[in-house]
């Protein structure tokens, strides 16, 4: 990971919370129980959150973007939860994602802006293990998060 971006990562137990990593470590190469502890929410308080042999590297998924600033960022996605980001402007692409192998990138809702004369694409994504089908809910947060991002 390029060392001049700032690299956030979704909670692996509740899916919904972005959070600074410590300094130094890699998210791909930390146990998800490590990561979740590091939010302490509650879902972090049992291991049903775990998958395969409870560590990251090779489930999930990267989204790398800008931040509010336009400062380049990376976050690590796991496998079941929902993220979204700008990916583009006036056609330039803003953002890319990389799904580990274990899973596939889903595409859950694309939120066309159009303002002041500016096209704005905002994408919300998850990353599924193979043969997982996406949940409604799942669906349903992705399509809240893009629509709330403009």
């Amino acid at each position: 990971m390029a060392e001049e971006n700032k690299v956030t990562f979704i909670c692996p137990a509740c899916g919904e919370t972005e959070l600074p990593l410590p300094e130094g470590r890699d998210p791909q190469e930390t146990p998800y129980v490590e990561l979740a502890e590091l939010h302490n929410c509650e879902q972090a308080q049992n291991a049903a959150f775990l998958f395969g042999n409870g560590y990251t590297t090779g489930f999930g998924g990267v989204v790398r973007d800008q931040d509010g600033e336009g400062i380049p960022r990376e976050r690590w996605v796991p496998p079941r939860a929902v993220v979204a980001y700008h990916f583009s402007r006036q056609g330039r692409k803003l953002a890319s994602t990389e799904p580990a192998p274990a899973c596939f990138s889903q595409p859950l809702y694309r939120n066309l802006v159009h303002g002041q004369g500016v096209d704005d694409v905002f994408v919300a994504m998850t990353f599924l293990p193979h043969g997982e089908t996406l949940s409604p809910e799942m669906r349903a947060r992705g399509e809240r998060l893009a629509k709330a991002m403009k």
